[in-house]
């Protein structure tokens, strides 16, 4: 079964890229924590919010199913819309110049971490209620 074509996987999907991308930033930060004059740097994070209600109805409303791509418009986010931006931290500057606090960085990725491993659930537990739904005797149950 193809999941592209939902748009709840297409959201999950765009967050997963999110957080890879903010995990691969925050990496170079941890990495550059003793260059001089580093500034850390984040991603600024899409709002998923606009993303879900992008067609114009309200995000707790449900879509309608659309059989030909055509039929609906809809709208996802790529991996290219994130814009690496500096942070601007309320730590003080080291005597280098670098603003990069190793504690804080592990703290992000800590908990980028959990928020990718929570979507991640969220993916394969919506991808075995479809096989539940359409009697796959390969899901477990």
């Amino acid at each position: 079964m193809d999941y592209a074509g939902i748009p709840l996987f297409n959201l999950m999907k765009s967050k997963l890229d999110f957080m890879s991308q903010r995990q691969a930033v925050l990496a170079q930060n941890i990495a550059n924590a003793d260059t001089p004059g580093y500034k850390a740097k984040d991603i600024k994070e899409p709002n998923f919010y606009k993303l879900i209600s992008a067609n114009g109805a309200p995000p707790n409303t449900l879509k309608l199913a659309a059989t030909t791509a055509g039929h609906i418009l809809t709208s996802a986010t790529n991996g290219s819309d994130f814009k690496i931006v500096k942070r601007h931290s309320t730590d003080e500057l080291n005597p280098n110049g670098n603003n990069v606090a190793i504690e804080d960085e592990m703290s992000k990725v800590g908990q980028n971490q959990a928020e990718y491993q929570k979507v991640l659930n969220l993916y394969s537990k919506a991808i075995s209620l479809f096989k539940v739904a359409i009697g796959n005797p390969n899901t477990g149950s």
